[in-house]
């Protein structure tokens, strides 16, 4: 891999980013931090991405809690995707800057970032033996499949038959 750039996207950031040379950490679509991999294990946002491996696990109330202040924190910063000011080429031209209310956007609740499994309990419907099956191949593939099933299970019999009246 020497000389490539390698883009790899991952939520095990303790696992990855000692051996990153360049971080970018993306927040629904959101730069959160740029830079190395030392800046990154210093910064607070790592300590936010680091998923728990104590016994005591935070509930879900508790967790949500905690994205709600690191979001107010990062809210108060400036957001690199606001617009600076236009210079102005002449000086009669001006520009309106934004109000902060305007620069502000509504916050959503946070979105989990793992949903729960769900799990089926009962037997499995006629509906997906069909499309598993139908998957696997058309009608010419099964009859041609039952067949050689059907010959390769008639043939030692046939054999031990034909042997005894020998």
């Amino acid at each position: 891999m020497k000389g490539r750039t390698v883009i790899l996207v991952s939520h095990h950031v303790q696992l990855c980013a000692p051996g990153a040379k360049y971080i970018v950490v993306l927040d629904n679509g959101r730069l959160q931090f740029e830079g190395s991999s030392e800046a990154f294990l210093v910064s607070p946002i790592m300590k936010t991405l680091v998923q728990t491996t104590d016994n005591a696990l935070k509930t879900d109330e508790e967790e949500e809690e905690e994205l709600i202040k690191v979001e107010e924190k990062f809210s108060a910063l400036p957001e690199r995707n606001v617009k600076k000011n236009v210079e102005s080429s002449s000086e009669t031209s001006s520009t309106i800057t934004p109000s902060p209310l305007e620069v502000k956007k509504e916050r959503k609740p946070p979105r989990k970032l793992v949903e729960e499994e769900k799990r089926a309990v009962g037997r499995i419907g006629r509906e997906i033996w069909e499309t598993y099956i139908w998957a696997c191949g058309n009608g010419w593939y099964w009859t041609i499949f039952i067949s050689i099933l059907i010959a390769a299970s008639l043939s030692p019999v046939l054999e031990n038959s034909w042997l005894r009246y020998d």
